[in-house]
């Protein structure tokens, strides 16, 4: 069978006045033409090791925060570690990664790892807690830059090579994601101090980054075709205002609620303002009139009724949101049912494997077995279908389950390496080349909003559940034994704070100890299922959406989009 002349262009017309300057005609096009250089493979190993570097911390600090904000005299202070990361990142992906389409990803990747060395360098050395949380902010916002490789690094490879590229972007975070908590909670275990290791080693690795960066990687300067004064004329300035303060708002509304009552007026207020300002974000968006240069460009939410950017969209978010449960559910299970106080680091170690490998064995699934099955559509509605059951089904989880759950978290995680992927896959072929900045900041938003909605979510349905749960279960377990109904309050107080707080309680015995721990464990069994099940609306909205979306089987062709200026090809760049 003969090779096409030609290949097929991933762009698509757009009313964007950006695809409406003159531009060079683009190089051919045959598909022997299109060859990965050398250079470009050694560029596309910094991006995904920057890349990596700037999401170690999130998995290795989050098992030790408390710990760690204790040792700096505030305990309080651990909550808003990776939370300032989340809300940062997002704020950073949104407004540098559409604006990478007008002024190029170079700086914008060589600044954000400044930032990430800079941030670590801080926590590293930290004092306090204040000194902490401000370094995180940093981090946060370095880490929303450098992680634009996750479409600065694919745009560099050929298009039938996308889920892939953006797996290789993806590779230094499974050392994160495998590693960083086992570091991490050997670093917490060993000498005071030893757990900021965890911090120098990106510092050095993010120091590193900027170096190879600043000399290697040389992509065009203006991926839009438009000169730099008149870029910085039509940039989106109120669209951006109102972005932060809309993300801003809303995160830290959601963050609180995880530390005070929901229906306190800060949170109400913080909410309520949060979205008046991003529906004012919406409508300024839309309506604002010669706003040349939109950071969310109506057009690619509505081109063929959302089939080609908006659901994909929506099923980024979703299987992100899937990722916070399984996350929120299984840990637990394992801290309530499975590990004892005499449990060693290394069997809380071996617990948490399942989870983490079977993200990487989904995403390797996919980079070996995606294009053989093809059928894009129908392979990421399947992945997220077994995330979805997979993960409802940890509702089964009580203290004789450890195996099945094990099983079943490594089947769900494996889902949502496959799904997460591919879901970034769809994402970047929704839109125009000269608008994938504006896709893969929004890929960003949903990984790290839809993470921060999610906790909340999970979290809120199982401390009400947990809570309800112990007040019908735990009385009805202890007073018959003997316990004085005086001495309620006091036990379910002690009863998270292990067995020497139990002892405390007067009139406990070992006896009324084991059968309040018994109906703990038994009011956590209530919880997680609830949580568990709880995540199937939000499954089932996946999933419709994945049927709902265009195949992309005819843009998994041969082009390579972006050409480095400083490699042979560069003439073949459409803008330069």
């Amino acid at each position: 069978m003969e090779k096409p002349d030609t290949v097929e262009h991933i762009e698509q017309h757009s009313s964007s006045d950006s695809e409406k300057v003159a531009a060079q005609p683009t190089y051919p096009v045959n598909e022997e033409d299109y060859k990965v250089t050398l250079k470009t493979w050694i560029v596309v190993t910094i991006l995904a090791s920057a890349y990596g570097v700037s999401f170690w911390i999130v998995p290795a600090i989050a098992v030790i925060s408390t710990p760690v904000a204790t040792q700096l005299g505030d305990p309080t202070a651990g909550i808003w570690f990776t939370s300032l990361y989340t809300i940062c990142n997002a704020i950073a992906f949104m407004i540098c990664g559409a604006n990478s389409d007008l002024f190029g990803r170079r700086w914008f990747l060589i600044m954000g790892n400044v930032l990430l060395f800079a941030g670590h360098l801080m926590c590293g050395l930290a004092k306090n807690g204040t000194t902490m949380i401000a370094g995180f902010a940093i981090i946060g916002f370095g880490a929303g830059n450098a992680q634009l490789a996750a479409f600065a690094l694919p745009e560099l490879l050929p298009n039938k090579w996308r889920h892939i590229s953006i797996t290789i972007a993806d590779l230094g975070t499974w050392v994160a994601v495998v590693v960083g908590p086992i570091a991490a909670r050997y670093a917490i275990a060993g000498e005071p101090g030893t757990w900021r290791w965890l911090f120098h080693a990106p510092t050095i690795g993010s120091f590193l980054s900027v170096i190879c960066l600043y000399f290697l990687y040389f992509p065009p300067q203006h991926p839009r075709g438009l000169p730099f004064k008149d870029a910085l004329k039509e940039l989106d300035y109120i669209g951006g205002a109102l972005f932060i303060l809309a993300g801003t708002l809303i995160l830290v509304g959601i963050l609180y609620t995880q530390i005070i009552p929901s229906s306190s007026p800060k949170v109400i207020g913080l909410l309520v303002s949060g979205f008046v300002a991003l529906f004012g974000f919406i409508g300024y968006e839309h309506f604002a009139p010669n706003l040349k240069q939109p950071l969310t460009p109506t057009h690619i939410f509505t081109k063929d009724k959302g089939r080609e950017f908006t659901f994909p969209f929506i099923v980024g978010f979703v299987v992100t949101m899937f990722y916070y449960m399984t996350n929120i559910v299984y840990p637990t299970q394992c801290a309530v049912f499975f590990l004892k106080e005499t449990s060693t680091i290394k069997e809380s170690v071996l617990l948490s494997l399942p989870s983490n490998l079977g993200l990487v064995f989904g995403e390797i699934l996919l980079m070996v077995f995606g294009t053989p099955l093809g059928h894009w559509k129908w392979t990421l509605t399947g992945s997220v279908a077994i995330m979805v059951v997979f993960g409802a089904l940890l509702g089964l989880g009580d203290p004789s389950r450890k195996v099945m759950m094990m099983v079943f978290v490594f089947i769900s995680q494996m889902g949502f390496g496959w799904a997460q992927m591919l879901s970034i896959t769809f994402i970047q072929f929704g839109v125009p080349q000269v608008e994938l900045g504006v896709s893969g900041g929004l890929a960003g938003v949903s990984r790290f909003a839809g993470g921060a909605i999610a906790i909340s979510v999970y979290t809120t349905i199982l401390s009400n559940t947990l809570s309800s749960s112990m007040l019908r279960l735990i009385p009805a377990a202890v007073l018959p034994l003997g316990l004085p109904a005086s001495s309620i309050p006091a036990l379910l107080a002690a009863l998270p704070q292990g067995s020497a707080a139990l002892m405390k309680v007067p009139g406990i015995s070992t006896t009324i100890a084991a059968a309040a721990g018994g109906a703990l464990q038994q009011a956590y069994v209530h919880a997680l299922r609830t949580t568990a099940l709880s995540s199937l609306s939000f499954g089932i909205i996946a999933i419709v959406s994945c049927a709902l979306c265009n195949d992309i089987g005819k843009k998994m062709n041969e082009k390579i989009e972006v050409f480095l200026e400083n490699d042979e090809f560069a003439d073949r760049n459409r803008f330069h």
